[in-house]
């Protein structure tokens, strides 16, 4: 198994600590509450980033070996401002945020529509929206935001999200340090979730669910899915 972190020794025990990139180094990195205890030859890679490769017994990694470098866990890709050029944007993010479009999504919400958000770019602000009947969004909101909305197809509704949600917490509550739903760089909304190992009752509970609808990063993880 393969994890990646920040060594920390002292004479009776050595962990690894938890660490991310973007959201997740937002949301660990100033703990050092999550940590694996690291059995092996002592380092010198001491309080720096490192990847530890070894034998997970259930509570440590055993017949550890530590070499230097490594990436912290990582939410996936985010929508930027770059993220859709060619949409037309207002000055003011209330304009897209208008009661009468609140409303409008409102009908169509748990439906047609996944989600909908103020999104922001180079030209201003704008209406996207994740939409499993792409014509159905288009007819409600483009009377109301005109040039300044961008529907993105999704595969999976807003109810599967959150059956999705419920059945990871159900399968391994225990393993799960964070879950959540958020925007990804297409546009899409997705559910994500940090878990310290993917057991086979978590990929049992998602298996029902559209591949790419729940992203699930693990800390643990075995050598070939090493990817950071």
């Amino acid at each position: 198994m393969v994890a990646t972190g920040i060594l920390r020794e002292d004479e009776f025990s050595r962990r690894l600590l938890l660490r991310g990139e973007g959201v997740y180094g937002e949301l660990f990195d100033q703990t050092d509450s999550f940590g694996i205890p690291v059995d092996g030859p002592r380092s010198a890679s001491v309080d720096r980033m490192v990847t530890v490769r070894g034998v997970w017994t259930g509570e440590a990694i055993v017949d550890a070996d530590v070499t230097d470098g490594g990436r912290g866990v990582a939410l996936f890709p985010q929508i930027t401002q770059g993220s859709f050029p060619d949409v037309d944007g207002v000055p003011d993010r209330a304009e897209i945020l208008r009661s009468d479009v609140q409303d409008a999504c409102d009908t169509i919400r748990n439906g047609a529509l996944v989600a909908f958000l103020a999104a922001r770019d180079e030209k201003g602000w704008f209406g996207l929206a994740s939409a499993v009947d792409v014509e159905a969004v288009r007819t409600t909101l483009e009377p109301l935001l005109g040039t300044h909305l961008h529907v993105v197809p999704s595969s999976w509704s807003s109810d599967q999200i959150c059956e999705a949600q419920d059945a990871a917490s159900a399968a391994a509550a225990a393993e799960i340090f964070e879950l959540g739903a958020g925007w990804d760089a297409d546009g899409r909304f997705r559910a994500h979730m940090l878990v310290h190992h993917i057991t086979p009752a978590l990929a049992v509970a998602l298996e029902p669910f559209p591949a790419e609808l729940m992203h699930v990063e693990a800390w643990l993880r075995r050598g070939g899915d090493d990817t950071r």
